[in-house]
């Protein structure tokens, strides 16, 4: 299946109390297959799962179908996260912004 003929999936997670929430949406996308593109965005609350082992994990088990997880700079420092790990690309609101920009009907977004 190309990518241009995937479903994407917007997640976007403001909160850091859902984890096993967030963990189980992300784990059904992955039985899904190749059908479905994931994009995560973090924000507020929820930059505290940058420091979540756990978390990290998951989104490195699930690396497949992941195919980004920008978190917000500014939230990380308004919240004092200074943990950084190689797997997030850190960034600005507008990735957010432009995440969902390119959802298309048959798309979704969540938010946690």
């Amino acid at each position: 299946m190309d990518i241009m003929d995937k479903n994407k999936l917007a997640v976007i997670i403001s909160e850091d109390k859902h984890l096993q929430h967030v963990a189980g949406f992300l784990k059904a996308a992955a039985k899904k297959g190749g059908g479905v593109s994931v994009s995560v965005f973090i924000t507020d609350k929820g930059v505290f799962l940058t420091e979540n082992k756990e978390f990290i994990s998951l989104l490195k088990e699930l690396g497949g179908i992941i195919d980004n997880v920008s978190v917000c700079e500014h939230s990380c420092s308004v919240n004092g996260v200074v943990f950084r790990d190689e797997i997030f690309n850190y960034s600005s609101q507008f990735e957010n912004a432009k995440i969902i920009n390119e959802l298309k009907e048959n798309d979704r977004a969540l938010l946690f």
